[in-house]
């Protein structure tokens, strides 16, 4: 299989090395030719805009430096005000709060180069619904099913402290005031988790203005992102992108 973009193929060799950089993704094939395609998509507007006008320049440029170029020519990005910091420090101030633990155990299902996604998300999701229907099973299920060395404990982890794992994985241990078994798997680089938190230790809100150049700077990166897509979507609408062996239509660009 290879892709097509404005003409420009994209073999399955490419593929098949991007995958590698999206094992976390529900669909890691389908994540790779998006990415691929999105990145051919702003070289050519690139070359079109004759910010790389030779060999060298197409060599050198890495992804990020040609978005760099593309957004200075074509997109403005605002930078957030004052108000909105404020509004954002308030509205997720778990996220802030320094000194947070939590107590929590989990039953990982490791990702692994010879099994199949799809077969790991199945049985994640399988041990998810048994200890839903049964929590008092989640200590057995951890012994008998999880990848992590911590399923001879029952799936123990301890009292976490913020820093201490997976920036993902903490992300939702310490977002909200949930205790017992999650209702969701949480996919992290590891693999898929069935988690379960038993204990929440708040700590304390440091000042907001301790805080404002990390949240501006965060909202920015997110209204980048945003801006980024919906560029990346323009693009794709103005190109003609194809898969090689697929009759029903181009590929979608999200």
């Amino acid at each position: 299989m290879s892709l097509s973009v404005n003409g420009i193929v994209i073999d399955a060799r490419r593929v098949a090395d991007e995958i590698d950089l999206h094992r976390d993704a529900a669909d890691p094939e389908a994540a790779a030719e998006r990415a691929l395609v999105s990145r051919e998509l702003l070289r050519q507007r690139a070359r079109d805009l004759r910010l790389l006008v030779d060999a060298d320049d197409e060599m050198n440029a890495s992804d990020d430096d040609i978005v760099d170029a593309l957004f200075t020519r074509d997109v403005q990005v605002r930078r957030p005000t004052e108000a909105e910091c404020r509004a954002y420090f308030h509205e997720h101030a778990g996220q802030f709060r320094v000194g947070d633990k939590v107590q929590a155990s989990h039953i990982l299902f490791a990702l692994s180069a010879g099994v199949p996604l799809s077969s790991t998300l199945g049985r994640a999701q399988s041990a998810l619904d048994a200890v839903l229907a049964e929590p008092a099973s989640f200590e057995s299920v951890a012994r008998t099913m999880s990848d992590c060395p911590s399923g001879r404990a029952g799936g123990s982890l301890g009292m976490l402290a913020r820093g201490s794992g997976a920036p993902e994985f903490e992300l939702v241990l310490f977002c909200g005031d949930r205790l017992g078994v999650l209702p969701r798997l949480v996919n992290t680089r590891y693999g898929f988790h069935v988690v379960r938190i038993e204990r929440r230790v708040k700590g304390r809100m440091p000042p907001f203005e301790r805080v404002a150049e990390r949240i501006a700077a965060q909202l920015y990166e997110q209204a980048r992102a945003r801006a980024l897509r919906h560029y990346v979507a323009l693009l794709a609408g103005a190109a003609e992108i194809s898969d090689a062996n697929d009759n029903d239509g181009p590929t979608r660009v999200q």
